[in-house]
């Protein structure tokens, strides 16, 4: 039996401007230089002009490269807070991770959230301090801010030697020897040399923290250093291996990327540090009945494949990227997808380089790779093999924290712009699932909804880009309601004669304030036949329909019940219709009475913030008419649990970004309803009646 294909996947993940992208690229120039521009362009990766316009990732982008017989997939993920959501499906599909941080920035606060990222997973990682080819860069600065900031035991793996415009290299902590970058003609490689003089205490005292941190992974190896001393080189590898897998510290290195200083060392420790897919011995889904199963990670094994990205362009048509679990898919295969039950044939399967497939005739388990022209393959879905269907568990669902109304643009044939538009969404949705679309059942409006305004205003760019479909976004309105505040007693009466056969209702109510939540109740007391049982639920009917819309603003009206205890009829004028109309007028009669009020949405928000931020966020909440409820202390932050108002949160998500420097977020839903302040309601009202909506009948209660 043929010996498996090795294979490392691996995420890279960075806070804005740490070079990320950069990095990705100059890794496959190092290791691949045929592939790549040699003006250090990001282009291949950062394709989309979304992209180009905002300097950097949106979408996660696949490239690979084939380096001393183990082939490394690499997904250079979004940074962005509004683009988790792609971040978090590729941390899914791969085994390690790079986390990025600038030379001169260090840590970030937006670094703490991909590390939280990385940590839900168990992620085994290698951080790498990047730019130290420029000024005021400062390597052993920024791995104290990787500890303070995240919280973890950072491992320098190398010393640089100089920085800046001086960097000519970096002292291999591990050997104990220096390597000189742009030395051996090779983009990225280096030539080993003695350690410099004037740092060897330094490094020496590096080592030896090195050393002790392999040695604390065994305790073999913790028994030879507490009797020796030391540590051959090979100990300290496997040590240091052992660590990263298993998550005891985080190994640092040095690079600059603009320039390809390190690439070879990058390379070198994802392959001799962060683990092969086989780590992971299992895969685990659920069989063609629902009873959870396990298989292995093997090519030998029944195929099993997972999406976790589509791209659907006019020219190519649908292309899916996955990660193939288990099993070895050549091209002419058959497989299943296991949501629609449909098979599809592979007519061609490719590896991704950017945004350019490249075709090839198989791959095996622990490969990343896509395929064209799916039928209906979503994010998410398992494709396996016919014969052993095993459905994986889907991604989970993002938290969409703000929405906006789609409308069409004004002077254009809705209609059809409405068809085109349901075409292209439904694209764009395949394409970003964090995406939801759906229409407020409340207020009629199509909304929009995403993980920050960001997200939605690159979805609008790319309705116009791909499908050519224009929209304006504008904020959504509150779904208002209105209610009572006290009892009264009406008459609906409607008598209506024609010179033949007329129309005759006659019905008096009862009206009194429910609970919250309680909705429209209906109590017939009527007794002795002054109504007609057949004409009762006329009444009724024609009561919820008046309750369509309230007194004040035109809203709907909730929360009260009617009990109808009298009324009359005509033997022959009587029908439903005139009954439907009298309960109708009868409720509009005893409104005025009742003392009408606004009701507003109110919103349960769980805001996670630093601990230094609290003060800030909790002030603004106040000043949004929120009120705290409750406040939980977490290792990754304090949870401020508060319900504020709809209208006042709807913008809340970039405003949150910018107040706490990209480190709070909140998940936000619907909590329940309450009276809206007098002057406040008085001000919508008008808002209303100005915009025609309604005009106001009674007066508000005082």
């Amino acid at each position: 039996m043929a010996e498996e294909k090795h294979f490392r996947n691996v995420v890279l993940v960075a806070h804005d401007g740490a070079g990320k992208t950069a990095l990705t690229e100059s890794l496959v120039r190092c290791a691949a230089p045929g592939r790549t521009k040699s003006d250090g362009s990001t282009s291949r990766l950062d394709a989309d002009p979304e992209e180009t316009k905002r300097n950097f990732t949106l979408t996660t982008h696949a490239t690979y490269v084939d380096y001393h017989g183990t082939t490394i997939n690499l997904l250079d993920a979004p940074g962005f807070t509004d683009c988790f959501a792609e971040t978090e499906r590729a941390m899914a599909v791969v085994e390690g991770g790079l986390l990025l941080v600038s030379a001169t920035l260090g840590a970030k606060h937006q670094t703490e959230q991909h590390w939280n990222l990385i940590s839900d997973r168990a992620l085994p990682c290698i951080a790498v301090v990047n730019r130290m080819d420029h000024e005021r860069a400062g390597f052993l600065r920024a791995v104290d801010s990787l500890e303070k900031t995240l919280g973890v035991r950072p491992v320098p793996l190398q010393l640089p030697i100089g920085s800046g415009p001086s960097l000519k290299g970096v002292i291999d902590l591990v050997s104990m020897k220096a390597h000189l970058y742009g030395t051996n003609g090779k983009y990225g490689g280096w030539r080993p040399a003695p350690v410099p003089p004037e740092l060897l205490q330094e490094a020496t005292t590096l080592h030896t923290k090195l050393m002790e941190a392999a040695a604390e992974t065994d305790d073999k190896l913790v028994e030879k250093y507490l009797d020796v001393g030391d540590l051959s080189e090979e100990e300290i590898r496997r040590g240091i291996a052992d660590g990263t897998r298993n998550r005891r510290f985080l190994p640092v290195l040095a690079t600059a990327a603009r320039i390809g200083h390190g690439m070879q060392d990058v390379l070198e420790a994802i392959i001799e540090y962060l683990p092969a897919p086989s780590y992971i011995p299992t895969v685990t889904g659920a069989d063609a009945h629902g009873v959870s199963q396990t298989r292995k990670r093997s090519a030998y094994e029944p195929v099993c494949a997972q999406a976790f990205r589509n791209t659907i362009d006019h020219f190519v048509g649908r292309l899916t990227a996955l990660r193939l679990f288990s099993g070895t898919l050549k091209v002419g295969a058959t497989v299943l997808n296991t949501r629609t039950r449909t098979e599809e044939h592979l007519a061609h399967l490719f590896k991704l380089d950017g945004s350019t497939p490249i075709e090839v005739k198989q791959v095996e388990a622990g490969d990343i790779f896509a395929m064209m022209k799916l039928k209906d393959t979503h994010i998410g879905d398992t494709l396996c093999d016919p014969a052993n269907a095993l459905t994986l568990t889907p991604f989970a669902e993002p938290r969409r924290v703000i929405a906006y109304v789609l409308k069409s643009p004004s002077g254009i044939d809705a209609g059809k712009h409405e068809e085109k538009l349901a075409s292209a969404l439904h694209k764009l949705l395949e394409e970003d699932p964090a995406l939801v679309l759906e229409r407020d059942v409340q207020t009629g409006e199509v909304l929009l909804k995403g993980m920050g305004q960001v997200h939605i205003e690159v979805a609008v760019e790319k309705l116009k880009r791909k499908f050519d479909v224009d929209v304006e976004l504008s904020l959504p309105h509150p779904a208002y309601r209105e209610t009572i505040t006290q009892k009264a007693t009406a008459q609906g009466r409607y008598k209506r004669q024609t010179g033949g056969k007329g129309q005759y209702g006659d019905c008096h109510i009862h009206l009194e304030p429910l609970p919250r939540d309680g909705g429209v109740a209906f109590v017939d007391e009527v007794r002795g036949g002054a109504i007609p049982k057949n004409f009762i639920p006329a009444v009724e009917h024609g009561i919820r329909e008046a309750a369509h819309e309230g007194p004040l603003a035109g809203f709907p009206l909730v929360d009260f019940r009617v009990r109808c205890f009298d009324g009359s009829y005509h033997a022959v004028d009587s029908s439903e219709m005139a009954f439907r109309i009298a309960g109708s007028l009868a409720l509009k009669n005893a409104l005025p009475e009742a003392r009408p009020v606004l009701l507003e949405p109110m919103m349960k928000l769980d805001v996670t913030v630093p601990e230094e931020m609290l003060g800030d966020v909790i002030g603004d909440l106040t000043a949004r008419r929120g009120h705290v409820v409750g406040m939980e202390p977490t290792p990754r932050g304090t949870i401020i649990r508060a319900v504020a108002p709809h209208a006042e949160v709807m913008t809340y998500a970039p405003e949150l970004r910018s107040r706490t420097q990209g480190m709070g977020y909140f998940s936000i839903e619907f909590s329940h309803y309450e009276e809206v302040p007098g002057q406040l309601s008085r001000k919508i009202i008008e808002e209303r009646t100005k915009s025609g909506a309604k005009k106001m009948k009674v007066q508000l209660a005082q």
